[in-house]
């Protein structure tokens, strides 16, 4: 299934049928012709059918798709946020981004109008096909540019991410345009990108008949144009919010600040550079301010007992399960510091939600990083690069490497030819020589395999990592995999294989973590109070809350403890919260406006309320 089709659930509240339609092989060109008995056969409930029947008839109508045009159907079609009866506004954080096409009046002095046409045509098909695989919503088109939403009508988690890999996307798309268009050859194709993160009211409907749309109120769309503006042709500006949320994953110039029209202080603003090369999503977004080691004893011996164990030659499996933010990541950072003083060494996989349908892509992801390949490398020291590693590790079956090779896009050579098979056994063989690249390394010295966030895995990882667990027992190996409780993995039964769940902390073991946030100094009790039920034992939430209301300045620093600088009228939901717990309530369907109405009265009421 595309991620057109995809989104468009999403965009339903449907996006539960995701696997059904995937598993069905339903395509958008066949949309038009699925009827009520098709969606009863993929199992859809049948309120779900009326409000899927309706979509597909309005899609029709609108794009011309019974015409074989969905070629032509803009994403602010596909991603129309569903229509219900509660069309009214909602307050969200929300990531706006905004960008144009550069020049494209000076392109209109210079080309023939069906040129510019085509040009600003295919711009906004590609800004469209960017925007979608990063689950934004278009809400405007805009001439030769767009406005696009990255938290509605769906949150997700790490939407400013989002947002800054869709810029970073439409901007390598626009870099291929001149080469394309032929008539265009001697007019630079550029586009410019801002980028703001804030809250907004959104979601009411203005506008008569076919001029309605839904609006949004608040300084973030305004931010996120004015720094468009500032941006240079294939340039990304954002603000420090957005710069805040999304960690070390990107590459930044140096903040400037800069007097924005219709802002009365200076702006800090940011230049996106491109992504940062990391291990892991934890190394990327852990914070200055880290809690200590508390409340996960039982865990970690468990762990280092399988370690010994795989030391010994027994290889092992361990299955860690738990909701975001209960401390995965940090058990094993935990693991990794026991076994620094150790001969070891440690392989890790960190899987994309980006790339679920990207054959291989943590394990591409991880060789790139060992083999040390730049951008920069050329073919010939690529090669060498790969030569070097496969010598280090022992692996001298060439026909492995020259798999290798191919996986890691390195054009083959008289002494690397290019291996001609089919592609079934091209992925056999692909899989075997990753094995035994495993092997190798295990042979050296006792091994430590973190696959993390395994919720986000593609297909043919998983059977890469089937094949492991097959035959790790006989490797000096620990395979620790991480996911989310959402997940299912099919290893469970195997005798060698541990399923450990994490749990959420007890209050005395949060308090202890609270403790471990402010060095000690005691919090007023209210503060303490309020901290610890809100986040109700998630190791995430309790540090996420802490350092809020420290950075904020409520306050004041004593000697062995902190006072409130003012009173303590609420507890805001700290922006790096905000998205991930926004996903989770959007998910909840007709259930969510219960929550909504929930939140204002109290976390407990009767049912009969």
């Amino acid at each position: 299934m595309n991620d057109r089709i995809s989104a468009w659930l999403e965009s339903l509240g449907l996006d539960c049928y995701q696997d059904a339609f995937r598993q069905n092989a339903i395509t958008w060109d066949v949309l038009p012709e699925l009827t009520d008995e098709d969606l009863t056969s993929l199992g859809v409930l049948l309120g779900h059918r009326k409000k899927l029947l309706r979509a597909i008839a309005e899609l029709s109508q609108r794009s011309g798709l019974e015409h074989g045009q969905s070629a032509a159907i803009p994403a602010s079609s596909v991603l129309t946020p569903p229509t219900s009866g509660r069309d009214h506004a909602e307050r969200r954080q929300l990531t706006v981004m905004f960008c144009d096409l550069v020049g494209s009046t000076a392109l209109a002095r210079r080309l023939d109008p069906e040129d510019v046409q085509e040009i600003i045509r295919r711009f906004l098909d590609a800004c469209s096909q960017a925007v979608g695989r990063f689950n934004g919503y278009v809400a405007k088109y805009m001439g030769d540019g767009l406005l696009v939403y990255f938290g509605y009508p769906h949150a997700h988690e790490h939407d400013a991410e989002r947002a800054i890999h869709a810029g970073l996307a439409i901007r390598d798309l626009v870099r291929t345009f001149p080469r394309e268009h032929s008539s265009s050859q001697e007019s630079e194709i550029a586009v410019r990108v801002g980028i703001a993160t804030g809250k907004v009211i959104v979601g009411e409907l203005i506008g008569q008949e076919t001029a309605k749309e839904r609006s949004v109120f608040g300084e973030t769309p305004n931010l996120a144009s004015r720094l468009q503006s500032l941006a240079a042709p294939n340039q990304l500006v954002v603000d420090s919010a957005t710069k805040r949320l999304v960690g070390n994953e990107f590459e930044f110039a140096d903040a400037e600040s800069v007097s924005l029209k219709g802002f009365d202080t200076p702006i800090e603003v940011w230049r996106v550079l491109g992504t940062k090369a990391s291990v892991s999503r934890f190394d990327s977004y852990r914070s200055g301010r880290l809690a200590g080691f508390i409340g996960r004893e039982h865990e970690s011996a468990l762990l280092l007992g399988r370690w010994r164990e795989a030391g010994g030659g027994e290889g092992q499996v361990v299955l860690l399960c738990g909701e975001a933010g209960i401390g995965k990541s940090c058990l094993i950072v935990h693991l990794r510091d026991q076994l620094v003083r150790e001969d070891s060494q440690t392989v890790q996989l960190q899987c994309s939600p980006y790339h679920t349908n990207t054959a291989l892509y943590p394990v591409i992801h991880c060789l790139q990083q060992a083999v040390a390949l730049t951008s920069e490398d050329d073919a010939h020291t690529q090669r060498e690069k790969l030569d070097t590693f496969a010598n280090s590790i022992g692996l001298d079956n060439q026909t492995a490497v020259s798999l290798l090779a191919e996986l890691l896009s390195i054009p083959g050579d008289a002494q690397h030819p290019l291996l001609t098979m089919s592609s079934d056994k091209r992925k056999d063989m692909t899989l075997e020589a990753l094995v035994q690249q495993l092997q190798r390394l295990a042979d050296r010295c006792p091994t430590l395999f973190i696959v993390e966030d395994a919720h986000w895995l593609d297909p043919t990882t998983m059977d890469l990592l089937t094949r492991i667990i097959d035959r790790v027992q006989r490797m000096r190996v620990l395979l620790l995999i991480t996911f989310r409780p959402d997940f299912k993995p099919a290893w469970s039964e195997y005798g060698h294989v541990t399923f450990l769940t994490l749990n959420r902390l007890p209050r005395r073991q949060s308090a202890e973590l609270l403790a471990s946030m402010t060095g000690g100094r005691a919090l007023p009790p209210e503060v303490q109070q309020t901290i610890l039920a809100k986040a109700d034992g998630v190791p995430l939430y309790i540090e996420a809350l802490t350092e809020n209301l420290l950075e904020r300045g409520s306050l004041v620093e004593g000697p062995d403890s902190f006072a409130l600088g003012a009173p303590l009228k609420e507890l805001n939901i700290p922006d790096s919260l905000q998205a991930l717990l926004m996903e989770r309530i959007d998910r909840l369907g007709p259930a969510k406006e219960i929550i909504q109405i929930g939140s204002a009265i109290g976390r407990e009421f009767s049912y009969e309320l």
